[in-house]
């Protein structure tokens, strides 16, 4: 019997596989992909303080320090920052590094596997996977379910969460009309109703784009538009798509994230960032806090719900509460209409507002920016009194 089989070799599965080998458990890692990493489904925006917590870095692609902001009524904002706030990285070579380490660490790295459900047994958990060859399965003292926002590990282990669910399409393409380490942001419900699109210089006339929205709208449709009509249609004029890329992303934290012999990391666990749709920093932090407790778990050699119950705190202590304030800062933006999107764009340039964004924006933490920006300029107060208080 396994000490711990984790399902999905994303970034949190691999990472958490990584502490656990490195610990001396005997751990494997599955993914029903062949290829670690492929197809891609993110963006592969990242802030610098991902790889200082990863520990080690990759390629980069491009380095950001300013954003240029597309709205309604031809509405516009760029600014400006002092110093680097984001990093254009290959995701999937993130991906295939961090399963590597796990690897090297003595997890066992089992691509093309699919995790087909389990069981409950005397001392763990069986897990029905399927490979190429046929059915098997696998016994383990520990689940790690890293399998995204459509978790069948947290499905099976009757792990329920109320969740918004976003869907995602984009490209890599060619003849993208960018501004060098800027990044493009589109809102409005003719470009990207109930989220953002957005354009990512990742090299001399290269970019990759895309937008996320909700159902009943579908994000296909609305890619196809960015390249005949509004704001995205003067940055795309000649472009050319290379590649596309689509995905899911959820919103809200699964609480419980954990249940008898299962834990949830990642998008599994509802790790995505509400304000950006980013989730590779808060899930490696889930990641490191489900290790911490599934190690003292097994020195105690139990691994019920009950001993894994902390783990919802320190997710809550570590990235639940900047999590929690990005939703109310993405119901305040569900609550506005486009004139009102516009008004606030008009109101953002204003220059101590500026300089705050410029200042203290932060992928990971927007909720700072928030604040910064509601003490540069309280009437913003009026758009969403009651869900912005809290950044008063």
């Amino acid at each position: 019997m396994l000490d711990a089989l984790v399902v999905g070799a994303g970034p949190s599965g691999s990472r958490t596989a990584w502490n656990l080998s490195k610990a001396g458990y005997e751990t494997a890692l599955i993914d029903r992909v062949e290829v670690i990493g492929e197809p891609c489904q993110c963006a592969g925006l990242i802030t610098p303080r991902t790889f200082d917590y990863l520990g080690y870095e990759r390629p980069i692609l491009q380095e950001m320090d300013g954003a240029r902001l597309w709205g309604p009524k031809d509405s516009y904002l760029d600014f400006q920052a002092s110093e680097t706030k984001a990093l254009v990285i290959d995701r999937p070579d993130l991906d295939r590094s961090i399963a590597n380490r796990a690897a090297d660490s003595g997890s066992q790295l089992l691509s093309g596997h699919t995790y087909l459900g389990h069981e409950k047994i005397d001392g763990g958990i069986k897990a029905k996977i399927k490979n190429n060859e046929g059915k098997f399965e696998i016994k383990t003292k520990l689940l790690v379910g890293s399998d995204g926002p459509l978790s069948r590990v947290a499905k099976n282990a009757g792990i329920r969460s109320s969740r918004e669910v976003l869907t995602a399409f984009g490209a890599d393409v060619e003849g993208y009309q960018g501004k060098e380490s800027h990044v493009d942001l589109f809102v409005g419900s003719n470009l990207a109703p109930r989220f953002f699109g957005w354009g990512i210089p990742t090299g001399p006339n290269e970019g990759r784009i895309g937008l996320a929205t909700t159902l009943p709208h579908r994000p296909m449709s609305f890619f196809r538009n960015y390249f005949k009509k509004g704001a995205p249609s003067k940055l795309l004029g000649g472009a050319k798509v290379v590649n596309l890329i689509s995905g899911m992303i959820p919103f809200g934290t699964a609480n419980p994230s954990y249940t008898d012999n299962v834990i949830l990391t990642g998008d599994a666990a509802g790790m995505a960032k509400p304000t950006s749709g980013g989730g590779i920093y808060s899930g490696l932090i889930s990641a490191d806090a489900a290790f911490e407790i599934a190690n003292k778990a097994f020195q105690k050699e139990s691994l019920d719900s009950q001993t894994l119950s902390p783990y919802q705190g320190l997710l809550k202590q570590r990235i639940g509460g900047e999590l929690s304030k990005g939703y109310s800062l993405r119901k305040a933006f569900l609550s506005l209409n486009d004139d009102q999107l516009s008004e606030i764009i008009t109101m953002l340039g204003e220059p101590k507002v500026k300089k705050a964004i410029e200042k203290t924006g932060d992928l990971d933490y927007a909720s700072l920016a928030a604040f910064s920006v509601l003490k540069a300029q309280p009437k913003f107060i009026k758009f969403a009194p009651l869900l912005l208080k809290p950044f008063i």
